[in-house]
């Protein structure tokens, strides 16, 4: 199974932030975006966007945005 390292950048610089491990599934839900992992456990995060997902380096990359 693919599981993701997400990352969280923010618009003035190109610098990351690991803000959740071992995500399988991400979604939009009443504009949040939503994270589960592979236990089961929700992370929210508001304001942000997906810049990149990419299988091969198990990555998820979210923009903050105002």
């Amino acid at each position: 199974m693919c599981e993701f390292v997400v990352y969280l950048e923010e618009d003035s610089s190109k610098e990351r932030e690991v803000v959740a491990r071992k995500i399988i599934k991400a979604k939009r839900k009443d504009g949040k975006t939503v994270l589960i992992d592979a236990a089961g456990n929700v992370t929210r995060i508001e304001h942000v966007s997906i810049e990149v997902v990419d299988t091969l380096m198990q990555e998820l990359v979210l923009r903050k945005v105002s």
